[in-house]
């Protein structure tokens, strides 16, 4: 991987002075050029949690999140991308790659997205590996959200990476500016197909006392309370998503977009998501702003008959799970934003796994984030948040972040 992303990344620098003898466009513009785009982000937090070092396990959702004490590295995207007119409409390719490392444990790495699209009037086109158009979240990457971390049901829905994978997208607008169809038909195996057919570990998932076990729960992974094959099913990951948007007078703006996955998961059953989200936007002035954003998740499980982590039978099951996410955000004066949001995740049924012990995975919980960002500089955001989060499984807990975050470049 790291070899595509050099030769992507050195294309994109070089691509427009090797088309600098072609034909030009009245503004001088060779008229098949390449117009690139590279950027870097890099993030470092300081924090404190009563938790501990148990934060990373129980209370983050994403591997993004700050969760670690004291100084921490974030990590490092690097995003590039290229684009040109070709065949009556636009050509963009696009990658980006994230590096990050824990205290005290090995660097990690991994191209996050690598695609290419094309677009004409109304309709677009994307292949590639790129995120599952579900909810508002997942489209985009951690150093564009407002919060410092992904909310709860991120991690439990979507997995800590997002749920995205190789596929083809297909958009196209049924009336322009209004409304939006997209179809998206991903593959459903892999550890960023969470709540499918991914070989993850999960929360629930017990240490082993025999060699052979802890063999074979690595290899098939651990996943709401049994042990999770992704060869047991078939089939892509199919996800439709429709938007809609609304415009009212004074520079007032609604978005809503509703979203619907389904593959077979890991137990030879079937999984489908559901999404829900609004949008709420009142521009009040140059660069002043309200806004609210509303996401409900819904998850339902069907989970065959198999074993659990200990190689205990585990009879069949139907799962079912929701989650919400209501934040409120609005700009003070230059550069600083002030946002609360309020979360609730819940199963709405039990699982036979869990007749003596609830999963943690699954166990209800409450967060409440209050925010302050200040952009001091172009391409410096500073954020500090405070999450309170309560939940039957690990009590109350109370972290304080002060995140960190620099911008070089455009993407």
């Amino acid at each position: 991987m790291r070899p595509l992303l050099c030769l992507f990344v050195a294309a994109s620098v070089t691509a427009p002075n090797a088309s600098s003898a072609a034909p030009s466009t009245p503004d001088g513009k060779p008229a098949d050029a390449w117009e690139s785009k590279a950027a870097l982000v890099l993030t470092g937090s300081y924090g404190r949690t009563t938790a501990g070092e148990a934060y990373e396990e129980i209370l983050a959702s994403a591997h993004t999140d700050p969760a670690h004490e004291d100084f921490a590295f974030g990590g490092a995207e690097l995003f590039g991308s290229m684009s040109r007119d070709w065949a009556a409409g636009r050509l963009d390719v696009a990658a980006a790659f994230h590096v990050h490392r824990h205290p005290g444990e090995t660097t990690e790495s991994e191209l996050e997205e690598i695609y290419t699209e094309w677009s004409r009037d109304v309709l677009k086109v994307r292949a590639g590996i790129f995120p599952t158009p579900l909810g508002l979240t997942n489209s985009l990457h951690a150093h564009t959200w407002t919060f410092a971390n992904a909310p709860i049901f991120y991690g439990r829905f979507l997995g800590s990476d997002g749920l995205r994978n190789p596929g083809l997208q297909v958009s196209w607008e049924a009336n322009p500016g209004k409304s939006l169809w997209t179809l998206a038909v991903q593959r459903a195996t892999g550890d960023t197909a969470f709540s499918f057919r991914s070989s993850h570990t999960d929360a629930h998932a017990h240490e082993e006392e025999h060699e052979e076990e802890e063999h074979e729960e690595e290899e098939h992974g651990g996943y709401l309370g049994r042990l999770h094959n992704p060869a047991l099913g078939s089939g892509p990951l199919v996800t439709l998503r429709n938007e809609r948007a609304y415009r009212f007078e004074a520079g007032k703006s609604l978005a809503s977009g509703v979203s619907l996955a389904a593959a077979d998961n890991g137990t030879g059953g079937s999984t489908w998501l559901g999404a829900w989200d609004l949008e709420w936007r009142h521009e009040v002035g140059p660069g002043q702003w309200r806004a609210l954003e509303l996401e409900f998740f819904y998850r339902d499980y069907q989970a065959l008959a198999g074993l659990d982590g200990h190689g205990d039978s585990v009879p069949e099951d139907h799962l079912q799970d929701l989650a919400v996410a209501l934040s409120a955000s609005a700009t003070l004066t230059e550069g600083w934003l002030l946002g609360l949001r309020a979360e609730r995740a819940l199963p709405l049924d039990r699982g036979a796994f869990e007749l003596e012990e609830r999963d943690t995975a699954r166990e209800a919980r409450t967060r409440i984030s209050p925010l302050l960002s200040w952009k001091p500089a172009a391409g410096i955001l500073l954020r500090l948040q405070y999450d309170h989060d309560r939940s039957p499984a690990f009590g109350t807990e109370d972290s304080v972040w002060l995140t960190a975050q620099w911008t070089f470049g455009k993407h």
